[in-house]
């Protein structure tokens, strides 16, 4: 539970701030404090890594910054704009425009193909199917799935279904990815493969990174660290 507090860099464009962000569960008749007054500072395409032991609030926290729980006490702010007191529309709408996902789990829709999954965050955003297909073929290239379009999750490798979830990421142009812990359920490999795929990709496209992993060797590969302890 402990507080990090990042300094601001000069000159440089504020993408998410998590100001003295308090967290607390209810179980029964208690209530279980999660975090207490921690505040961080990511800038445009700054890769953060967030640390700490299993129970110490890391997802609680990306959850947070997504805007996918609003915290019991603090305020998020994402592009300069405080977000954390929105309505859910208005919410969903931020998130939709400025933050792409990634997880341990890919979490792709079993049904539809990997460029279907790549596809249907630009239709919701409104994009015209061709423009949404143009877009979603050249990020499955990217990620080197040119060969794959047609292939559902169950026809993949878990390497291949993250990198599908990273061009899924990116299909709107975020400002930033969050990502809790994205090569946890891969071999030492292919998770560096993946690793090294997910910083180039961020590096093209200027998208900043908010990491939540248990892999300190991966974390020291990232700009910053920000333990959570």
């Amino acid at each position: 539970m402990a507080s990090t507090i990042e300094s601001d860099v000069g000159g440089v464009v504020e993408v998410l701030r998590l100001q003295e962000i308090s967290m607390d569960f209810r179980s029964g008749e208690y209530s279980i404090r999660v975090l207490q007054d921690f505040s961080a500072v990511i800038h445009t395409s700054e890769k953060i890594a967030l640390v700490g032991a299993s129970g110490t609030g890391k997802s609680t926290i990306l959850q947070i910054a997504a805007l996918l729980e609003r915290p019991t006490s603090g305020s998020v702010f994402i592009n300069g704009r405080k977000a954390s007191s929105l309505s859910d529309d208005e919410k969903a709408k931020i998130r939709r425009d400025n933050i792409g996902f990634v997880y341990q789990s890919h979490n792709l829709l079993p049904e539809f193909s990997a460029l279907e999954n790549v596809i249907i965050s630009r239709l919701i955003k409104g994009v015209p199917r061709k423009d949404a297909e143009d877009r979603a073929k050249d990020l499955l290239r990217s990620v080197g799935l040119d060969h794959r379009f047609h292939h559902k999750p169950s026809q993949l490798s878990g390497g291949e279904r993250q990198r599908v979830a990273i061009a899924r990421a990116l299909s709107n142009n975020p400002n930033i990815i969050i990502a809790d812990e994205p090569t946890g359920n891969l071999d030492p490999k292919t998770a560096d493969v993946i690793f090294d795929l997910f910083l180039s990709l961020a590096d093209n496209f200027g998208v900043s990174i908010f990491m939540a992993t248990h892999n300190l060797g991966l974390a020291e590969r990232m700009d910053r660290i920000i333990s959570t302890e």
